[in-house]
């Protein structure tokens, strides 16, 4: 039993961590396309 909860405590913050990691990407990607793009249209 006591192994199982160490694996646990190891895998349980990569599997949080690495979905947030990749939206953090996506949004990042995506608002620095979008601010090129307004920067091409002189909206800033």
């Amino acid at each position: 039993m006591m192994g199982f909860n160490l694996i646990g405590l190891i895998f349980i913050p990569i599997y949080l961590l690495l979905p947030a990691l990749l939206l953090y990407f996506i949004i990042k990607l995506a608002v620095k396309h979008a601010v090129q793009e307004s920067r091409e249209e002189n909206r800033l």
